[in-house]
Parts: structure tokens; sequence; C-alpha cells
């Protein structure tokens, strides 16, 4: 039998092999279903780039072309005779092996991994260094394309981050809650390509993907976007890009009838994206709140109280309320085995803190439980732990804040323990195993007991602190390695919702973090994020550099654009680039709270006299930054021209959204000066800026998401400015 294997290395090849004639692609006859789709996604490319049409055969063609063997030498009965003559390197259940080999002339490529999930991304890295690149949303091909060819040099690679996760759903509008089953499963398609490997569904207690009963009371009917609405009528900016539905969900929930009916759908919506995941060779989860529930819920829970949370839709146990309260445990058994049972499938079950902590006058004698059961003397006192946390004085808030996360941690965690074990909340039906617990959120300073105290397979998520440059100037947390067997993960803010709708790029701050993590033990991290279209840069980063140590974000950006656009557009681009990360670490200080989504984003400004200074300075740079993507848009090659004009599109709504806030902020001025004729001025620029903004946005949205944020700001940013307008023309 005659085949030889060849790989592509990752950077360029040494020499240019002869170009081959044709292909063929051969995968086992009982192969798994993935490596199936390994073997069709590698012909699918074959034929886009090189006009190679093929389909997956089980045995070698007589073509005298390339053969590409897919699979592994327990699926793929010609791969196993291959490797005969030279086994492979041992393949942990991630790496990947691309292997050239050569008999009777003829030449071939080994395609291989340790797992049928590895398979599938050794066909997309060998994709990928035919010149391909992966956006969010969708590829990029090479504008041209010689015939096709095989380097001759083998590569073996091991990912450095064995936990590479993304977050889907979440609750506002400007994010992944408003993608149809459809986006969601491109997206999964596309950072498949990139080789994540797990995703997790976070839910918010209102929304409608999971019913339940609680003493007699039904859970009330769901609601998306923290119980915000979000009309389109005929004044609505972007009005065409919403196809005729008359207020804004996500396209999965529109024409739902009765409650019933929403929460089928939702149901639909959550399985599909698990399917598709598990489909893609991905691990699944859950992030649920168990210690918050709809408030209609307190007139049958006695002492709960209200939740700090936005739309103030929740209640959470009351202050006083004993944590060995039977009726406050069936509560929480109710919530989290409703989830357990609507989604078996998943994996990981994310119990996430109280974003506001309540509990706290109860944390002593929590740790004095936890104590007994533990032993937690390696922690020191319960004042010893205290004073830790408040000596974190550079989280928001200050280390006041963080004492008072630490004082509900405890009595939340307390709590919780007991109940996983009394009410054997783990169980999946289906005689599956145990759903895997990950706590979520908990302060760093009580790691060493979640190493205790976590079910076997379990992890920790910390988030330390809201934006990535923040969570740098944190590195003695990142630098204490985990405690031994506990996997531990960080999230990754790619862009953060109190910086809210304005571009964001983090990616140095992220590359700093990653060397940390590598540095001290920790097994990956999970992004958090809104719109995602932004992103593409970091996402290229992340994807490249959990797998090669050696990429900066410099490295990826050129490697990106240059890729999908060409060589002339890679100084403008990394120039714009560059320029939005510097703002971004600027409104990590002075622009938490600027753009968050909410009722008051705009017309706060018409009482703060306009921007600050620091805010004038990004506005500038935002300006600079849009000079900038428009050259690089100029000089770009076909491609990569959808991809820039969205950068393009987001960067101008940044100018004219800030060019809006700062007439906003005239208008009021000028009012409060007496100044009529000066505050019409004022107030007719800011409204043909938010049009101009809203506008730009709409015309580039690639998803619900960037339409979720059209019509957000439709209502809260338009319309305010709009009936300020009427109200000022109307005065005599």
């Amino acid at each position: 039998m005659a085949l030889l294997l060849v790989l592509v290395q990752i950077g360029l090849c040494a020499a240019a092999p002869a170009e081959l004639p044709g292909a063929g692609v051969v995968v086992g006859e009982g192969a798994p279903e993935l490596e199936r789709f390994a073997a069709a996604e590698l012909c699918r490319y074959l034929d886009e780039l090189h006009g190679i049409a093929v389909t997956p055969a089980t045995g070698v063609p007589d073509s005298g072309g390339a053969v590409f063997l897919v699979g592994r030498p327990a699926t793929n009965p010609i791969v196993k005779e291959v490797c005969g003559d030279r086994p492979l390197p041992e393949l942990s259940d991630q790496g990947l092996l691309l292997r050239p080999t050569q008999r009777d002339g003829i030449n071939g490529l080994l395609v291989t991994g340790g797992s049928p999930r590895a398979v599938l991304w050794a066909v997309y890295e060998l994709v990928e260094r035919w010149g391909v690149r992966y956006l969010v949303h969708g590829d990029v091909l090479p504008e041209k394309t010689a015939g096709l060819r095989l380097p001759d040099e083998e590569i073996h690679i091991e990912p450095n981050m064995r936990i590479r996760c993304w977050r889907l759903v979440n609750d506002l509008a400007d994010g992944p809650v408003s993608w149809s089953l459809e986006e969601n499963q491109r997206f999964l398609r596309q950072i498949a390509k990139m080789k994540f490997n797990r995703i997790f569904l976070s839910f918010w207690p209102c929304q409608p993907f999971v019913h339940y009963t609680f003493q007699g009371m039904e859970k009330p009917p769901g609601t998306l976007f923290f119980g915000e609405r979000y009309p389109i009528d005929d004044d609505t900016v972007g009005k065409e890009k919403f196809h005729g539905v008359r207020e804004f969900t996500n396209p999965e929930f529109v024409g739902a009838e009765s409650p019933e009916e929403l929460v089928d759908r939702a149901r639909h919506l959550a399985h599909g994206i698990l399917r598709e995941a598990k489909a893609l060779g991905m691990e699944t989860g859950l992030a649920i709140q168990p210690f918050e529930w709809p408030k209609e819920f307190m007139t049958v829970l006695p002492g709960s109280e209200p939740a700090h949370q936005l739309g103030g839709l929740t209640a959470g146990p009351g202050k006083d309320q004993p944590m060995d309260d039977p009726l406050l445990q069936d509560m929480v058994a109710t919530i989290f085995g409703a989830y357990v049972e609507t989604y078996p499938d998943a994996e990981y079950i994310h119990v996430g803190m109280p974003e506001h902590r309540g509990w706290t006058e109860q944390a002593e004698q929590a740790y004095g439980a936890l104590d007994a059961k533990y032993g937690l003397s390696d922690l020191g006192s319960y004042e010893d732990l205290c004073a830790r946390a408040r000596s974190r004085t550079g989280f928001p808030g200050g280390g006041g804040r963080v004492e008072t996360m630490l004082k509900g941690d405890l009595a939340s965690l307390a709590f919780f323990d007991a109940l996983v074990q009394e009410k054997v909340l783990l169980d999946r039906p289906g005689g599956r195993a145990d759903a895997r617990l990950v706590y979520n959120g908990v302060v760093a300073e009580l790691f060493p007991l979640l190493a205790k105290m976590l079910p076997p397979g379990g992890e920790v998520l910390s988030f330390i602190d809201y934006t990535a440059s923040r969570q740098l100037r944190q590195r003695g947390l990142l630098r204490q390695p985990p405690p031994e067997g506990l996997r531990s993960n960080l999230i990754f803010t790619l862009a953060d919702d109190n910086v809210g709708v304005l571009p964001q790029l983090a990616t140095g701050s992220l590359h700093e973090l990653m060397k940390e993590l590598r540095a001290h033990g920790w097994s990956g991290f999970y992004t958090r994020y809104w719109t995602v279209g932004d992103l593409d840069p970091t996402v290229h980063y992340l994807a490249r550099a959990s797998w090669d140590p050696a990429v900066t974000p410099e490295t990826a950006y050129r490697d990106l654009v240059e890729h999908a656009c060409g060589a002339a557009s890679v100084a403008p681009a990394l120039e714009a680039f560059h320029i939005i990360e510097a703002i971004t670490k600027g409104l990590d200080e002075h622009g938490l709270g600027f753009g968050f989504p909410v009722p008051s984003m705009m017309m706060k400004h018409y009482g703060s006299g306009g921007l600050s200074a620091e805010l004038k300075a990004d506005h500038v740079q935002y300006c600079n930054a849009l000079e900038k993507m428009r050259a690089a848009r100029e000089h770009c090659s076909p491609p990569g021209r959808r991809w820039l004009d969205y950068l393009v599109g987001r960067l101008t709504f940044a100018v004219k959204y800030l060019d809006a806030a700062e007439h906003l902020g005239a208008t009021g001025a000028a009012e409060k000066g007496g100044d009529r004729n000066e505050a019409l001025q004022a107030i007719e620029q800011a409204y043909e800026d938010i049009r101009v903004a809203l506008s730009a946005w709409a015309e580039v949205a690639r998803d619900h998401g960037d339409l979720g944020a059209v019509a957000l700001m439709n209502a809260h940013c338009y319309r305010p400015i709009r009936d300020k307008r009427n109200e000022l023309a109307a005065l005599p």
C-alpha cells in the first residue's frame, strides 16, 4: 500500500514542494461521527480552496494525488498500518499530529489526534496553514490559492491552556442571549475551528429556560433582558434591520403566544446549543444562581429579601434567615434540581455566588461549621481571613467590599455544601455520571477551602476583578498556585459591560494574564464579553497562544490582518487596534459605568455638562482609530472587506455616540443657563449624532446581539434625546 502523510508547520513552509494534481481523503469505516465529520470538513475545504471535489472514502484511491488519512490507529485501519512502521508519539486527548509519509512515490498526510475532537482540530490546523483565517462570524479564505501543496515536516502540538471555554446566553440584549439557534450554531462551529473546547450557558433566575413549582406556586412567566422591553416602531433608527417585528427579542421567541410556549422555545434553543457543542466535541455546562429566585416567591418563602440586581426582579435569602431553614433548603434544591432534570446532558453545573453578597451576619458561624468539617487551620482564624480580604484594597469598592464578599461566600458555601450531600443534588437522570460542580466567583481567599469541599471532578472559576487590566494589579492572587488537584480557571474579560457599548480590546492585558496562568499551574480560562464582533483580534490571539506560548498580541494581530486583508492593511489596522487597547485601559480607570446599557446611559450626561476631560481625550483617540481603520479598509483585499467594514462601523458609532453625549451635556448646561437658542442648537446636534451612531452600527450588524444593542439604545439613547428635542422645540 502506497501512502504518504504530510504535515503543515505552524509557520510558513521552509520549501515549496511541487503541486499535487488531486487528493483522496480516507476515514475508517466504523470511525466515530466526529472523525467522519472531520473528513467531510477536509473535503469541503479542498473544494473551496483548491477546486478538488472529493468525498471521504474508506480505502486509498488510485488517483496519483495527495492522500489524507484522517483518524486514529484505533478507528482507521490504514492509519494503524502506517503507524506500525513508525508509532505515533504520545498524544494527550487534546494533542494533534500532522505527519508526512511516503511510499512508492505517493504523497499523503496523516491527520490525527488523541481523541475524535483532536482529529477535527488537526483538520482545522491544516486548513489554517493553507491560509484560511477563522473569525467569530465566519471564515476568510485566501484571495488567491495555488494548487494543492504539501510541506514536508511533522508537527505535534499540545495546548498550554487545557480549558478554553466560552460563555453563551447571559441576559443583556447586546450579547448572545439575543442570538438565534442558527447564530449560536454558526458561532460554535467557528470556535471549534479555533480549538476552544468547552461552553456553558449562563442562565439568570427570571429567564424562561427552566420551569418549576415551589410550595404550590409556579415560577412566573419568563423574561429576558432583566425585564427591559425594546419596542420597534416607525421612529426606530435602523428599523429596516428588524424585519417587521414590533418588539425586539431573541428570534426564537418571536410569536410565542403563552408563557408555556415561551418556555418550550427557550428549552429548544438551549438544548440545540448544547447538542451542537457536544457534536463538535466540546464539554458543556450550565451556570445557575440557586441563591436567587423570582421575587414573587417571597410570598411563600418567609424571611427572603429582594436582591440587588438589574431590574429588581429577584429575591434571595434574608440576612437573618437561618442557614438550616428547611424551607430555604427546599427552595434552593428545587431550583438546582429543575436545571439538572431539564438539561441532563450538561456535564458541569456552575454555581455562582450573588454579585451583591448578603447573608454576611452568619459568616463566622459558617466558618466554624466548615472548620469542624474540613479542618481549616491552614486558613487561619476567621479574623485572619477577614483581615486578608480587607487588605485587597485595589478591588472596586475597596477591601471592605472584598470582606463583604468573603463573608457572603462563607455563608453560601456552608449552606450549599450541606445541601449537596443531603439532597444528592448532582445526580443526573438516566444513569449518567454525576454532574461536576464548578464554584463560580468565590473570592480567591477561599480557594484552599474549595479544594477540600468540592466533590470529585469539581473545579473553581475565579473572577478576581471586572477587567483584565484590573486583574493584573492583583498578580499576587494569580501567583498563588492552585491547591493540588484543584482545576482552577480564570475569567478573561474580553469586553466589560461597565464600559458597555464602546469598542474594546484587552489583548495586551490578557497576554500578561495568560503568562501568569501558565507559570503558576492554572488550568485555563473562560471568556466574559457581550458584543462579540469587535473581538476577532483578541479571539485570534487566545486561540493561538493557548497552543503556542511564543505568540504575542502583535504577532497574532499581524497574522490575522495579513491573511484576511492583505499586507497593505497591516500597519494601519494594527495602529487602530493599539489605539483601542489604550482607550480600553483608560476606560478601566475613568470610564467604568460610562456605556452600561441601562435606561440612564445617555440622559445622565444631560445633567453632567457633557464628557469629562478624560473622555474627551478618548473621543479624540477613537477618531484616530477610525481614521486608521478606514485606511486599512481602503487597502484591504476583497476577502477581508466585510470584516473591516464592521470595525469601521463600530468605530463610527463610538465617535458619534460620544458626540451625542457631549452635545446632550451642552444642552443641559445651556438650559440651566437660560439660553434657549443654544440649547436648541445643542439638542439638534445630539439628535443628529445619535441617529448617525445607531445607523452606523445597524448597517454593519452581523448578529442579533448587534441588533439588540441598536434596539436598546433606541430606547435608552435615541428616544430620550428625541423627546428632549421635541420638548425644547415646543417651548414658547
